[in-house]
């Protein structure tokens, strides 16, 4: 016991004195099992080193977006601070976007814990340099595939993001609205950038074409690959490492594309005013070091795992890739891909809006359209024109870019521009189906 005190004081914390119980106040569009598992886990951890119980009260509004949304909202009314400590998770716009407003306290850990942390993985920052964000963990996005059923149906095994546009998966892939799921927001804009504006939005409106639904909860997108709704999925790495563990590896399986793969932070941050700024501070202690890392890496049942739900989750620590080798379901190392796509976190968050408000009015709200659009574009054999016409994009990259900084911001601009960008969607696709009617009626003469 005088151990443990010693180092605490040694890594600059303080055990309190007549302390009988302390909260944390978490805003988190993490999922049930994350906040399970780290709120009990926690509160263990605290009791142990601090002699007193420690609760996590979770604050939930949704999505990643919608979180941000509520965090700008309620900053906007209290400046000085909107009565929650942490935000926690939805990839790393967020903290990028909340530190440029100065809306984060900054907050450095003991040096035993950030020495084990690399600054950089694959050119991505993994905690600022000024300490206002950590990522908690690391993500990858891939495709999640049904491997039963691509060998009952013959169907391929998808290497790379472009295959999702191969006409004999159409139905049968699955998405989520990227104005709902960060994560998605994040797979479309990879593709973006991958592949270049124009090149990435023709490969994303091919994608929705296959696409059967775009779910509001990226977790129900990867469920449906699982239960065979879908056979191939956009999937971020532990939802997919989830859905394997229950089906098993023969059945399924999570492909990193050979095209390009986006490694990316999943944040956590102080709020600024946090009213219980020394339990917020150990909450990232935990988060950060050993005790949390372990809930992210260990297989549910391990005795230093999660106890009660698999996360399976990337650790930012690379030690434990070589310590619970062959315990982890974790297979891979970020930090040996070789990897030269370069994810601007940057680029993505200034233009994060436009980027899905696009998507949502060509893509996901014009989506029975498209289908229909995309199924006679088929059936004509996909010629070079069609093709051209059903990716085309309503406006240029630097229009985006000029949207974001300017008159976005107005929300009479923003509806008037949705709208717009849906009706020029819609008569898009009816130009198409239109010359499969005039194509058919020749014939029939």
């Amino acid at each position: 016991m005088y151990f443990r005190i010693l180092i605490f004081l040694l890594c600059g914390l303080t055990i309190l004195q007549g302390e009988e119980s302390a909260k944390v106040y978490v805003i988190s569009p993490h999922n049930q099992s994350i906040r399970i598992e780290f709120g009990r886990a926690f509160n263990e951890w605290h009791k142990k080193y601090f002699g007193v119980e420690a609760k996590v009260e979770w604050r939930d509004v949704g999505g990643t977006t919608d979180a941000i949304r509520f965090v700008d909202s309620e900053f906007s009314r209290k400046p000085q601070g909107i009565g929650i400590d942490i935000f926690f998770g939805g990839g790393l716009e967020p903290f990028l976007y909340l530190s440029d407003k100065k809306l984060l306290e900054r907050y450095k850990p003991p040096q035993v814990i950030i020495e084990k942390i690399p600054k950089t993985v694959c050119g991505i920052d993994i905690y600022d340099s000024d300490y206002y964000w950590y990522g908690a963990a690391l993500s990858s996005f891939g495709i999640l595939q049904n491997k039963l059923i691509q060998r009952l149906r013959n169907l391929p095994l998808a290497k790379r993001w472009e295959d999702l546009t191969d006409p004999q998966l159409y139905g049968i892939v699955g998405a989520g609205d990227p104005r709902n799921s960060g994560t998605m927001n994040t797979m479309f804009e990879s593709i973006l950038q991958a592949y270049g504006w124009e090149r990435g939005w023709q490969i994303i409106t091919m994608i929705g074409g296959n696409t059967r639904k775009f779910d509001r909860i990226s977790s129900t997108t990867a469920k449906d690959v699982t239960l065979g709704e879908t056979v191939y999925a956009f999937a971020i790495d532990f939802y997919g490492f989830t859905q394997i563990a229950m089906a098993g590896k023969e059945n399924m399986t999570f492909v990193l594309p050979e095209d390009f793969t986006a490694i990316n932070p999943d944040g956590i941050a102080i709020l600024k005013g946090s009213p219980n700024l020394e339990i917020a501070q150990r909450f990232v202690d935990f988060v950060l070091g050993e005790d949390g890392q372990k809930l992210w890496f260990l297989p549910k049942g391990h005795p230093e795992g999660p106890k009660s739900f698999s996360i399976e989750r990337m650790s930012v620590i690379p030690e434990f890739y070589k310590r619970y080798k062959g315990i982890s379901n974790i297979e891979f190392s970020p930090f040996d891909l070789n990897i030269t796509f370069k994810y601007n976190n940057r680029l993505a968050r200034d233009r994060r809006e436009i980027v899905a408000e696009m998507l949502g009015a060509i893509i996901v709200d014009t989506h029975s359209e498209l289908k229909e659009a995309w199924k006679a574009v088929i059936k004509r054999g996909c010629q070079p024109e069609d093709l051209k016409l059903l990716g085309s994009a309503p406006i240029t990259e630097n229009e985006a870019i000029e949207f974001a900084s300017k008159q976005w911001k107005a929300p009479s601009f923003r509806n008037r521009t949705v709208i717009q960008w849906q009706i020029w969607a819609q008569n898009k696709y009816r130009s198409l189906l239109k010359k499969e009617t005039a194509a058919d009626s020749k014939t029939n003469k």
